[in-house]
């Protein structure tokens, strides 16, 4: 049986939570409903799948590898509100109270960082659960890389993918770099959608076919792909493929869940006000010996 090792995107939950949950503070009047909807979202995954091998990737703030190549790359995204800067460092405290490691690196987007985590266990011979909502992530999916939505707590693996979107993981870094993206600024090929994206794909395999094969497209898509910049196509290419190959000077055993201070945690949520979860601590408490458990 192989080992299972989940990897999560710190923060996208993180976030979710943030918008998910109305305004909540402790007992001091501090912000608190990020920390209590991240809270409930990694009790719930642990309580589900009761990982032995797991980690925590989040974002540091300033910028990226992908910001020196393209400044336009998330210009337009807001700031992160204060009311969620401030709550932060106790997200990533009751993780470390959990036993949970947390892993980031400056410079490096928490995507790569999975992505580099995920490849690296796949060869030493995890099956590998990425828990993202974010579809970037979509690439990774193989045989051994699993990505869990925890949205719609729904599972891809390739034939889903296949189902959803009408291609193959494989093929979705051209698909991602065909249709763009408006939110973080990746230009695409503009008058291409995601249908059409998908329709070329299944037709010539690949975007680099579509391009030596421009000939044979008509009408529109014809004059679209003859008139189509280069440059800016490899750029989207480059801003939306996942780096698999940071240097993060990390061992996969190191990703192993320690002991949970579980009298750490219980005065910690009490300090937050969090009385209502109380009690589900003495639940993790009677079994924290990590087991492996079928995540499918």
């Amino acid at each position: 049986m192989k080992k299972k090792i989940i990897l999560i995107d710190g923060s996208s939950y993180m976030y979710r939570a943030f918008y998910a949950l109305p305004p909540l503070t402790s007992p001091k009047g501090e912000p608190t409903g990020a920390i209590y909807g991240f809270y409930r979202m990694i009790s719930k995954l642990i309580s589900n799948l009761n990982p032995e091998y797991i980690a925590v990737v989040f974002d540091l703030p300033g910028q990226t590898t992908r910001h020196k190549e393209f400044k336009e790359y998330k210009a337009t995204r807001k700031e992160t509100p204060n009311d969620l800067v401030v709550q932060i460092p106790k997200i990533k405290k009751f993780l470390q109270l959990w036993g949970i490691p947390i892993i980031e690196k400056q410079g490096y987007e928490a995507d790569d960082i999975i992505a580099t985590l995920a490849k690296k266990a796949e060869k030493e011979g995890f099956e590998v659960i990425v828990v993202s909502p974010d579809k970037d992530m979509i690439q990774l999916i193989d045989e051994n890389i699993k990505l869990l939505n925890p949205i719609s707590e729904t599972f891809l693996d390739r034939e889903k993918v296949k189902e959803k979107y009408g291609i193959y993981p494989e093929q979705f870094e051209d698909y991602l770099a065909m249709i763009g993206d408006n939110v973080d600024n990746i230009p695409g090929i503009k008058g291409v959608g995601a249908k059409t994206a998908a329709k070329l794909l299944n037709e010539f395999g690949s975007l680099d076919n579509i391009l030596q094969n421009k000939d044979k497209l008509s009408g529109k898509l014809k004059e679209i792909f003859y008139n189509l910049d280069e440059e800016s196509i490899k750029m989207s290419r480059y801003l939306v493929k996942l780096q698999t190959d940071i240097d993060l000077d990390i061992d996969i055993e190191d990703l192993k869940k320690k002991k949970t201070d579980f009298m750490g945690l219980k005065n910690f949520l009490e300090e937050l006000g969090f009385k209502t979860v109380l009690k589900d601590l003495d639940k993790f408490a009677k079994d924290d010996t990590p087991k492996q458990r079928s995540l499918f």
